[in-house]
């Protein structure tokens, strides 16, 4: 899976809200006539955009130290895929919107987007723990995606039914669900996708041979 420097007040680099790119960050923080607010503009290095934050907390020498972003209101995890279903998307994008506020909330729908996501790609969607590992068996996915997902399929349970993970570890591993959601549609349906465009560019009379072949070697 990419790593994913996910945004934080006053951090240097990280990956771009808007344009999901790593790159380093300009902070200015904004004035309100003559006076310092406690407001910040982040200005991304690459597509130049904004993103607003609000300081929250102080240091001894009584500078900001921490603060929250407000808008936009959904970056603070990766960007979707561009071949995530609209389905599964959407359980994304307000799981996205709400991690800040509530890591539970947020692992609870990305939990509902990973049982979306399985049924695209042909399982039943009633047990993510079969799915993912029918979705391994068939080498749709690497078989390493099972313990990552048996400790993601927790996470999700205990955001419905209160077990005995920390606030800590949610904080944690609620974060690299959306990391899970994205390589599952890389593997799953993005790269399968680029395999079969590149495949119909070959020359016909190739792709019947090998399809010829192909099916010989299913009846031997």
């Amino acid at each position: 899976m990419e790593n994913y420097t996910n945004p934080k007040f006053k951090r240097e680099s990280f990956h771009c809200p808007n344009c999901g790119t790593y790159s380093h960050m300009h902070w200015n923080r904004l004035i309100n006539g003559s006076s310092w607010t406690e407001y910040y503009q982040c200005i991304c290095s690459c597509c130049k955009k904004n993103s607003l934050w609000r300081a929250n907390k102080v240091d001894h020498l009584n500078n900001h130290c921490d603060g929250e972003m407000i808008y936009p209101d959904f970056g603070l995890a990766p960007l979707p895929e561009t071949d995530m279903p609209e389905d599964v998307k959407a359980d994304y994008m307000e799981a996205s919107r709400i991690f800040s506020r509530s890591k539970r909330g947020a692992a609870a729908l990305l939990r509902l987007a990973l049982q979306k996501l399985c049924k695209h790609l042909e399982q039943k969607g009633d047990n993510i723990n079969d799915d993912i590992r029918s979705l391994a068996k068939n080498h749709v996915l690497p078989k390493q995606v099972i313990q990552v997902a048996d400790t993601l399929r927790i996470t999700g349970n205990n955001a419905v039914h209160p077990g005995t993970m920390s606030d800590d570890d949610f904080d944690d591993v609620a974060g690299k669900m959306f990391d899970l959601l994205n390589f599952i549609v890389r593997k799953g349906i993005s790269e399968p996708k680029q395999l079969n465009e590149l495949y119909l560019k070959m020359p016909e009379n190739a792709r019947k041979a090998a399809e010829n072949a192909d099916i010989r070697n299913a009846n031997k």
